[in-house]
């Protein structure tokens, strides 16, 4: 994806600071439970890390993968200064080749990127393939926004202008880093979401909502109060059975 290529560690800035990053991060780590052996798939991963959190957390093996060079870059960086021996792949989920048949598989803010409905449903059907019978999908999906009647500028990120499209509206956005930085993705319904993974061949779907961090002096019960009135994303749990 081009934007993150030119985006690089700038995206890491927003990762390490923006509220919903840490309240996607909390509510990820929630939901993993005990996955000590296992193997892992982590989906738009990014500079690597939700990946090395899996790695972190006892998985058997762990394959990070992504359609930017640069995300890929970074990763591997930070896998050779901090070795956990996680592997990394450039690849377009949408077209994801046969990686393994892996017991876990994750994406953080990956379905919003799809620009078609068909885009949406090779995405889940190319996890799907690379999932073991019985392997369980974890993906932080963004809601829609409120916007223009709200925004989440306290928390991280600012939504500057919804364009109609044919199968779905793109939103225009940016990190609240400074600089700003910029980028595009498309708003769909949590009923397309849905709706793709079953075609996919996920029998079953849940939806939770985002956890919050507990307080801290930065970050009051107040101010997640807010954050969890709107929050920027949902979980989405996907299985086979």
């Amino acid at each position: 994806m081009e934007q993150y290529d030119m985006i690089g560690a700038r995206f890491e800035e927003s990762k390490s600071t923006a509220a919903f990053s840490a309240a996607d991060t909390f509510t990820l780590s929630g939901a993993l439970g005990d996955i000590t052996g296992l193997s892992a798939l982590d989906l738009a991963c990014g500079y690597g890390y939700n990946t090395r959190l899996l790695a972190q957390r006892g998985t058997r093996s762990v394959v990070g993968v992504d359609v930017s060079a640069e995300m890929i870059r970074l990763a591997e960086k930070h896998e050779a200064q901090s070795p956990m021996g996680i592997d990394y792949v450039i690849a377009d989920v949408a077209d994801l080749p046969p990686l393994g048949r892996f017991d876990l598989a994750t994406a953080v803010y990956l379905f919003n990127y799809a620009s078609t409905r068909t885009v949406l449903r090779s995405m889940f059907r190319s996890i799907r393939a690379n999932l073991a019978d019985h392997g369980r999908l974890l993906a932080i999906v963004a809601n829609p926004t409120p916007f223009p009647d709200g925004n989440y500028e306290q928390f991280g990120l600012r939504i500057l202008e919804r364009v109609p499209g044919d199968e779905v509206p793109l939103i225009r956005q940016e990190f609240t880093t400074d600089p700003p930085t910029p980028l595009e993705d498309y708003e769909w319904q949590l009923t397309d979401y849905e709706l793709a993974a079953r075609q996919a061949g996920f029998r079953t779907v849940q939806w939770s909502a985002v956890r919050t961090p507990p307080p801290d002096r930065d970050r009051d019960e107040a101010f997640w109060r807010k954050y969890r009135e709107h929050p920027v994303s949902s979980l989405m749990t996907c299985e086979m059975h």
